[in-house]
């Protein structure tokens, strides 16, 4: 009877331990449902995840059968995951795109790690785009190569702009290059035009060189022998005017005049040659006072002949050579007085001034100076039309232009609406 008794004790404790098995088996079992649902979420958020970058994203195992992808990629194959997970590359995309694809792949598992490399695929709509891969391998819990996952990057955009950013380049490269050869042409064309202007420059100055010789030897080799005749005539005159009949009297009074003309010529001469030779003084010049001066030298011509003398309440004082621009100023108005005729009434001074330039210009309503005339007036020996019959030279205006040029300036005539002309002076501020 005891031993029945034991017999059903160790039952009763064998059945116990089954429960407490059976209790630690359902309490595994609802760890495992557990983690396997935590894996279910994180698998899913993973995939939520790459789902939300728009870059297509694929892995593959170690065959190269495609185990997940994410919603770009399944757009850019225009197929569902479903139908891509457990292909190929070969049941997804063209012989020679695979081909390449498995290519890759074998060298990245090879020697596991990171691959980026350029090619290209096929969209539904028969397109071939150009792409970058980057790929790498991942490893399972043990350390395993498991496969390889794989990110593209869309670069046809890209690859159209640097094609034509070459072609560009290549275009400006032949600009560039047929620029350089015209380039080369003129410059070479340059230098033969300096070398032959340098020589026509040389001879210039070697025909300048002679003309001013010649101009000092003619005055020096004229005066003397002008101012003997102007004497002898003059003493003629004094001492036996009164032999000599109206005829003889007019004869002497013309080479008296033509004697006091050669004198001025000669003098014109050398003041033209000094206006090209002599250095400029440059200081501070008041032309106010100028012409001042020069209203005063001529107010008695003004008075009798009732011509008005306009000039603005303030004028500048200027740096420039003194004297030369009193030359110019008493040249403009005495040829206004000179040449102005009958007609004159009235002179008029006026400045206004640039960024680089004063300018000043004296204004007149006599006769005036014929527009065709305006270059040539300001040429050694040329004189105006209107001018003939009033002695003159011809060399004033030119000596005008010497000085304006010395200063880095211009002179130029202008003629004026009715009647007169207007004579302009330009002189720099650098000076």
């Amino acid at each position: 009877m005891q031993d029945t008794e034991k017999t059903r004790e160790e039952l009763l404790e064998e059945i116990a331990d089954l429960r407490r098995k059976c209790a630690l088996l359902q309490e595994c079992a609802a760890e495992g449902k557990r983690a396997k649902d935590a894996l279910q979420d994180q698998l899913h958020f993973l995939q939520t995840l790459i789902d939300t970058i728009p870059n297509p994203i694929f892995y593959k195992d170690t065959r190269g059968f495609y185990l997940g992808c994410n919603k770009a990629f399944e757009e850019r194959l225009g197929m569902t995951r479903e139908e891509i997970v457990g292909k190929s590359a070969n049941d997804l995309f063209p012989e020679d795109l695979a081909a390449r694809y498995d290519e890759m792949d074998v060298a990245l598992l090879r020697r596991p790690g990171i691959q980026i490399y350029e090619s290209s695929i096929v969209y539904p709509n028969g397109v071939k785009h150009d792409i970058i891969l980057n790929k790498g391998t991942f490893t399972n819990a043990e350390g395993d190569l498991s496969g390889l996952v794989g990110v593209t990057v869309d670069i046809t955009e890209r690859k159209k702009a640097e094609e034509a950013l070459q072609r560009a380049h290549d275009e400006l490269e032949m600009r560039v290059a047929r620029r350089t050869e015209e380039l080369a042409k003129a410059n070479e064309e340059l230098k033969t035009e300096i070398r032959e202007r340098k020589k026509a420059e040389e001879a210039l100055q070697k025909s300048a060189e002679k003309l001013k010789f010649f101009a000092y030897s003619v005055a020096h080799d004229l005066k003397s022998p002008t101012i003997g005749i102007y004497g002898l005539t003059n003493l003629l005159h004094k001492k036996y005017g009164d032999l000599l009949d109206e005829k003889g009297k007019h004869l002497c009074e013309q080479i008296l005049k033509a004697s006091e003309l050669v004198v001025a010529l000669v003098e014109k001469i050398n003041i033209y040659a000094a206006a090209k030779e002599t250095l400029l003084n440059i200081e501070a010049v008041s032309t106010k006072e100028i012409f001042q001066m020069l209203k005063d030298e001529f107010s008695a011509q003004l008075s009798l002949r009732c011509i008005e003398w306009a000039e603005p309440e303030q004028l500048p004082e200027i740096k420039a050579d003194r004297l030369s621009i009193f030359r110019v100023f008493r040249n403009f108005v005495d040829n206004a007085l000179k040449y102005g005729g009958e007609g004159l009434t009235r002179i008029e001074i006026a400045y206004e001034e640039t960024g680089e330039h004063h300018i000043f210009s004296v204004s007149d309503d006599g006769v005036g100076v014929k527009t065709e005339d305006s270059e040539s007036i300001f040429e050694l020996f040329q004189r105006n039309d209107t001018s003939r019959g009033t002695p003159g030279t011809g060399l004033g205006l030119a000596i005008v232009k010497e000085i304006a040029e010395r200063h880095q300036g211009r002179v130029w005539v202008e003629p004026r609406k009715g009647r007169g002309s207007t004579f302009y002076i330009s002189i720099s501020k650098l000076l």
